[in-house]
């Protein structure tokens, strides 16, 4: 039955579920804290929105759990590496430092699930995996939107000459400590994550 041939078991599905849950949650508390500290309205509006999305995406991997003969709304980091990574995502909060939280948030984690999303709803089998693909396109859908929305906000943040080289480095140090956790999943060869690809589907969404 090659129709019924799969790339995830359960238990697999299981662990990508609170993998998954655990970025979205940990997202999903930066972005609500940071709206107090954003000075800017268009980025503190930008949060606003999309924060509550990623409430939602956190709340359907852990509702999914339980159909994997799992425990609900359970979360967890693929290793210590993958909690170091969100950790500095984190780290930002002056006032003066809001390019760099939204470059955090908008140009490395969201592009990453994206493309890991993505290349998920790919691997799916339709047959006996429709709940966990009707996540994923929702969360695909609402990520292809929110990296097209940040990316304008954050261009008009980095306007400034000494802006673009200081989010650029910024970016690639949570590149560096991303691709060290090996991604959200913790397997490199599973989560690839290519950002120019994730960032060119986002181009024709909208916030």
């Amino acid at each position: 039955m090659q129709i019924l041939a799969g790339h995830f078991s359960a238990d697999d599905s299981a662990r990508l579920c609170r993998n998954y849950r655990y970025a979205c949650e940990r997202m999903t508390r930066i972005m609500a804290g940071w709206i107090a500290l954003t000075p800017e309205l268009s980025a503190k509006l930008l949060l606003g929105r999309h924060v509550w999305d990623s409430a939602q995406h956190a709340d359907a991997w852990g509702r999914r759990l339980p159909e994997l003969r799992a425990h609900a709304q359970e979360s967890k980091s693929p290793n210590d590496a993958f909690v170091a990574f969100m950790d500095a995502i984190e780290a930002p909060e002056e006032p003066g430092q809001t390019a760099e939280r939204l470059v955090g948030i908008y140009g490395v984690l969201k592009p990453h699930l994206l493309a890991v999303y993505e290349e998920h709803r790919r691997q799916a089998n339709p047959v006996y995996e429709p709940p966990t693909c009707r996540i994923l396109e929702r969360c695909i859908e609402d990520e292809r939107r929110h990296v097209a929305a940040g990316h304008t906000i954050i261009g008009h943040l980095a306007a400034t000459p000494e802006s673009p080289s200081r989010v650029a480095a910024w970016r690639g140090k949570l590149q560096h400590l991303l691709e060290a956790a090996q991604g959200v999943t913790g397997e490199a060869g599973r989560c690839r994550s290519p950002t120019t690809r994730a960032n060119s589907s986002a181009s024709s969404g909208r916030a």
